[in-house]
């Protein structure tokens, strides 16, 4: 199959003519003024641009939440983030709803109605481009914080990127690869990546005439517990699309699935990665103001009350840790439906407590277990970055594409009917995570035999084979309080 998409600049002819076009798909794209944009972001307050206020926590070597969080309905959603600002957060998204991230703005626009006649939520979000510049910019002017619009799907962001920077918003999530792997069902890395090519031309637009939008990146992640190698060389590869059309603050983000050594491994090798292959690539003027740790993105999430407490500070101790600037933990009513107002303040209050208290102390971890698995990490992503330039001649948008199709890069139980799902991690004894198939992954013999010794220790120590049945048991393990599964013992009746 033949890949059009390049890792190349758009030249502003391109840009500017499908900027008509966008602009065009729903009314409110008229109240877009890009000069007037571009004064307005200049006019913002330090406390109100991403990139400052993650540089600031870094300097100043501090841990926040950033969590997800947006309702329809305008009153409420500035209410949301003074409860937010409140609860010591100064990074809050902007999560728009999945009507609007399709473009299918009539619906929303009929959802946001209703919301508004009825005073409850109707849409799963912020609907940005319904509201359009003029409302979205009181959520701005109320909000004592950087806020960061959510982009993910294909046919409703651009528009949405459009209205958001207008309004004031200086950040936003501008992945092709997460919205690739998690969001669509059909359309191609390839296609995803051209799409957002857009969205990051747009933001070099903005640095070009001295306003600074950040973009954070998620990578491909995974449905099941997985090594994070694949998702790393994803989150390199969009750093380096976003870098060549311009994006000059880029956030790289990581999840953590439980096995602390590992989790803090990711981390590091992440941020040295991505500001190697930057440098290494001659985007050497691109700044990487923070880190983002996620807490594992599909898991069943706990029932009890008591073991939700536990999850979220398992995942804010280990942001802490792994020195991260911004975590996002999801709220302790999680699994009970949409998080209210109250349940963000008192989770976020509780994450606050340990990152004042632990990241203040200047710890830093250092044993043989995480400079192992930082090895292995490392080792992973380089030989999956070199196929991907290796299959692209040099470019990676062309290298992604290809490694999808022949596998190199994959997910298993993927949402996307591209990848080829012909791999599966599994837990090992002590609850990291490891490959029980390696589908096409292209890795050496040292890291294969590395992962199956680890699933074989657990073989050895349960007296059982690791298969997909041990695969689902450690799916559920979390939301029963536990790092890997147990077999269900069969009820038997005489």
């Amino acid at each position: 199959m033949e890949v059009k998409v390049r890792n190349k600049k758009w030249d502003e002819g391109r840009f500017l003519r499908e900027r008509k076009e966008v602009l065009s798909t729903w009314p409110t794209g008229k109240e877009v003024n890009f000069e007037e944009a571009l004064e307005y972001q200049k006019s913002l307050p330090d406390h109100k641009n991403f990139t400052k206020v993650m540089q600031r926590l870094h300097k100043e070597g501090k841990t926040v939440i950033f969590p997800r969080a947006g309702t329809p309905i305008l009153e409420q959603e500035i209410e949301l983030n003074r409860t937010l600002v409140e609860a010591g957060l100064p990074l809050i998204p902007v999560t728009p709803d999945s009507y609007c991230r399709s473009g299918q703005y009539a619906k929303a626009q009929r959802g946001l109605e209703e919301s508004n006649k009825t005073g409850q939520p109707k849409l799963n979000g912020y609907p940005t481009v319904i509201h359009g510049v003029k409302t979205t910019r009181k959520v701005v002017e109320n909000t004592e914080a950087a806020l960061n619009q959510r982009l993910t799907n294909i046919g409703g962001v651009r528009l949405m990127a459009e209205i958001a920077f207008a309004s004031g918003i200086t950040a936003a999530l501008v992945d092709p690869i997460i919205t690739f792997g998690w969001y669509e069902k059909k359309p191609t890395a390839a296609e995803c990546i051209e799409h957002y090519q857009y969205i990051q031309r747009l933001i070099g637009y903005y640095a070009e005439r001295g306003v600074m939008i950040a973009t954070d990146i998620d990578g491909i992640n995974a449905n099941l517990q997985f090594p994070m190698s694949v998702d790393i060389a994803g989150v390199i590869v969009v750093a380096m699309l976003a870098a060549e059309q311009g994006v000059k603050s880029v956030i790289p983000r990581i999840s953590m699935y439980g096995h602390m050594a590992q989790d803090i491994a990711w981390a590091r090798v992440l941020k040295k990665l991505t500001r190697e292959y930057l440098e290494k690539f001659g985007y050497k003027d691109v700044i990487l103001p923070g880190l983002f740790l996620d807490q594992v993105p599909l898991f069943p999430y706990p029932q009890d009350m008591g073991w939700c407490f536990g999850f979220l500070a398992y995942s804010a101790m280990v942001g802490a840790l792994a020195e991260g600037e911004g975590v996002y933990v999801r709220t302790i009513d999680e699994g009970a439906g949409i998080p209210v107002k109250e349940a963000h303040a008192v989770s976020y209050r509780s994450a606050k407590w340990i990152f004042d208290v632990v990241r203040a102390q200047k710890i830093t971890l250092d044993n043989e277990e995480i400079r192992t698995e930082e090895r292995i990490t490392e080792l992973e992503v380089r030989v999956i970055m070199d196929k991907i330039l290796e299959l692209g001649d040099g470019d990676v948008a062309v290298g992604y594409e290809r490694g999808v199709q022949t596998g190199i890069i994959d997910s298993p139980l993927a949402g996307n009917i591209n990848l080829k799902s012909k791999v599966l991690g599994i837990r090992d004894n002590k609850g990291a995570c490891r490959y029980l198939d390696f589908g096409n992954l292209p890795f050496p013999k040292e890291v294969k035999e590395f992962h199956r010794e680890k699933v074989a220790e657990r073989e050895k120590a349960e007296g059982r084979k690791m298969d997909l049945r041990v695969v689902i048991e450690d799916f559920w393990a979390f939301s029963k309080g536990k790092i890997k599964g147990e077999p269900v013992l069969q009820k038997h009746t005489i």
